[in-house]
């Protein structure tokens, strides 16, 4: 049914393209990136003449390192009319191999050729041409393979850019995921010297169909296992009437291991588990092999291995009778952590990945929630900087756009809109600077994780789970590995002359047309707004490189130890990472003040009796002059529109910000700006024609 679903998705596709053979935007919005699941929304329309002019010429290499170009693989020149050209992902991806492996065993180049309309196929990868012979060999690949590192044919053809896995496993795909990540990573390791000559980790392909030069068919991967479905391919091949060969699979020994052994030695290992529920659970396993064998199509000349026979893998029968199965004893429930470890969460971890590392507490070993999301190949150089211009009022320094920690220690974006703010900002103890928040929301999840890491040692212990006790030493001692190679101080910029400056009074722009008047020193200013904040690691990046690479290691075997573990232990660390996953997402929420400690600062408000709350841009910009008593930065910054009425606007507007040198207050103490029509002003000076009495 799976396959019928493909095959109607696949027609569908197929008869849209044929009407909509615009160039179109093949690639339309999607959702964040943080997790890895779900579809991505790609057009399946057919490339117009413009794109496939563009395709044309673009150059793709050979084995060999020989440039061609594109269009002579379509443009009969290799002696077949039909060319399937096949986009895969980068040349160490599992899924791809995986389908290669398939399509090689299902379709040979002699029944390609002997059709009444002769097809090659041929394959693209998108990394160098290097890694042509190794991909040829993991995959017995029979087709020519060409590379494209430079991804210009993927972008020209409409092909997108994810790491989704997609909703479910496609048939092709007959390896479980942690096998092909497995496999992926030795094939890394083992190819070292090409191991980032590969191709984009994002990047997926798709497969077009070219007949007498032009494109009839074509499907865009949605994510990286959603390559055409085989019995698409030879449906648009016309290979549907023929048995297609699979690869071979013992069904003596695999089904009785996969669906038997596991149990069986789930049950013997349990001292706990009843004898009666043992015989049901190996009686519920002989009828499923039986009732599996039945809905096999028996394939005629099928060999012989020892005293086995190695069928041939087959999609049951249409309308063959498929009862639904459900289970019956609680020794029959599975559970795959590997979907917790490896794809959940990683946006909530890395919401507050930098401040976390900067904090001690991250060498405590302690389970984490998505701990893949922390490897990373490089680590930044400054904290993430905020939207906003910054001009000195004195200075005349430009900043485009607002430090981190000035930031979070002033968030001007839950402003509201024309606002203005005007505060005194000092510096309460000389010498301490920005530091992380040492009991704050990240202190207690550090506490929880290595709480749950001793709770599942203990009942590992108790249980006698040796497989269950490594994972959880593994996958504690992983977030130990990162903390290391993460960890980091803060360093702000400070002034080295002491040569006598201007004052370092501030303004800030938001982009809702806020803003931010910031009395304050040079020093102050220079710390927080004008060069950004530096992360001083405590290794260097040859050291960091090797401890990434560490702690890859760590999580491969702690999720295949996780993965032989017994079933009460799997139900526990499912019950950990869904409490991590939520304890995360409920941290990633809550403001990012409530993780730093920025009590070196002092802030203080300065209240007007006009209020913050301002109803246009004009007012806010004149609240903001008065307040600053210059124009200057307006003009050095580009606050105020262009023009020759709001030139003389803003000459007006300083004379009368700086026509009462004293400080008048209202009743109950709040200051007061100079009374001034702004509004009838700047309409006269952008009308000279009107009158201009309130010049």
């Amino acid at each position: 049914m799976a396959t019928d679903r493909a095959s109607d998705e696949s027609s569908s596709h197929t008869e849209a393209a044929s009407v909509d053979t615009k160039s179109t935007s093949p690639t339309e919005p999607s959702s964040p990136k943080g997790d890895f699941d779900g579809d991505i929304r790609v057009s399946q329309s057919i490339p117009s003449k413009a794109d496939l002019k563009q395709a044309a010429d673009l150059p793709i290499l050979d084995v060999g390192k020989k440039s061609h170009a594109f269009k002579s693989l379509y443009s009969g020149e290799r002696g077949a009319r039909r060319i399937l050209v096949l986009f895969i992902r980068h040349f160490f991806c599992g899924n791809c191999q995986e389908y290669l492996r398939t399509l090689s065993s299902s379709i040979s180049p002699e029944q390609l050729l002997a059709l009444p309309n002769p097809t090659e196929i041929v394959v693209i990868g998108c990394g160098r041409p290097d890694l042509i012979p190794f991909y040829a060999e993991a995959t017995n690949c029979r087709f020519p393979i060409y590379a494209d590192p430079t991804k210009k044919l993927y972008d020209v053809l409409g092909m997108a850019r994810t790491l989704n896995l997609g909703p479910s496993r496609p048939e092709y795909v007959q390896k479980n995921l942690l096998t092909i990540m497995a496999q992926s990573v030795y094939q890394g390791l083992a190819n070292w010297r090409g191991i980032m000559k590969g191709g984009d980790y994002w990047q997926v392909g798709g497969e077009f169909l070219f007949e007498n030069g032009q494109v009839t068919w074509c499907h865009r991967m949605k994510n990286t296992r959603d390559h055409a479905a085989l019995s698409d391919l030879r449906k648009k091949l016309g290979l549907d009437e023929e048995l297609p060969p699979s690869r071979t699979k013992s069904w003596g020994k695999g089904l009785t291991r996969s669906l038997s052994n596991r149990r069986q030695s789930w049950s013997r290992s349990r001292s706990r588990t009843k004898d009666n529920t043992k015989d049901s659970s190996m009686e519920e396993v002989k009828e499923e092999k039986e009732e599996k064998e039945e809905s096999i199509a028996p394939v005629k000349g099928d060999p012989v291995v020892g005293n086995e026979i190695a069928t041939t893998e087959r999609i049951p029968l249409v309308g063959a009778a498929m009862p639904l199965a459900f289970l019956k004893h609680f020794d029959q429930l599975q559970l795959d952590i590997v979907g917790f470890l490896a794809i959940l969460g990683e946006a909530s971890v890395l919401a507050n990945a930098q401040v976390s590392s900067l904090s001690r507490w991250s060498y405590l070993p302690r389970l984490l929630p998505a701990p893949q999301a922390l490897i990373r190949t490089s680590r930044p150089e400054r904290l993430e900087p905020f939207s906003g211009k910054v001009v000195g009022v004195q200075s005349g320094g430009i900043n485009l756009q607002v430090n981190h920690i000035a930031h979070i220690l002033l968030n001007g974006n839950s402003l509201p809109e024309y606002s203005v703010r005007c505060v005194k900002l000092t510096k309460s103890i000389n010498g301490a600077s920005v530091k992380n928040s040492p009991f704050g929301p990240l202190t207690w999840l550090s506490v929880l994780g290595c709480a749950m890491s001793v709770g599942l040692i203990i009942f590992s212990i108790l249980e006698n789970d040796g497989m269950s006790l490594l994972a959880t030493i593994l996958l504690s001692f992983l977030s130990t590995i990162i903390g290391i190679g993460s960890k980091w101080d803060l360093e702000l910029p400070r002034r080295r002359s002491k040569r006598v400056v201007p004052l370092g009074d501030i303004v800030i722009k938001y982009p809702q047309g806020a803003f931010d008047v910031i009395k304050c020193n040079e020093e102050i200013a220079r710390e927080l707004y004008w060069a950004p904040e530096k992360c001083k690691y405590a290794v260097n990046e040859q050291l960091y490189r090797a401890i990434s690479l560490t702690g890859t290691l760590l999580l491969m075997f702690g999720v295949i130890f996780l993965a032989n573990a017994t079933l009460y232990l799997q139900i526990a660390f499912a019950a950990g990472y869904i409490l991590l996953n939520a304890a995360y997402w409920t941290v990633a929420a809550l403001p990012q003040r409530w993780h730093w400690d920025v009590s070196a600062f002092h802030l203080e408000e300065v209240e007007y009796s006009e209020g913050i709350e301002s109803d246009n841009f004009t007012e806010a910009l004149w609240k903001a002059i008065a307040m600053t008593r210059s124009t200057e930065w307006a003009r050095i910054g580009d606050i105020a529109p262009k023009g020759v009425g709001w030139t003389h606007w803003l000459e007006k507007a300083e004379e009368m910000a700086v026509s009462d040198p004293g400080e008048k207050r209202d009743d109950r103490g709040n200051l007061c700006l100079p009374a001034w029509d702004y509004e009838s002003a700047l309409s006269d000076f952008l009308h000279p024609d009107a009158a201009v009495r309130h010049v």
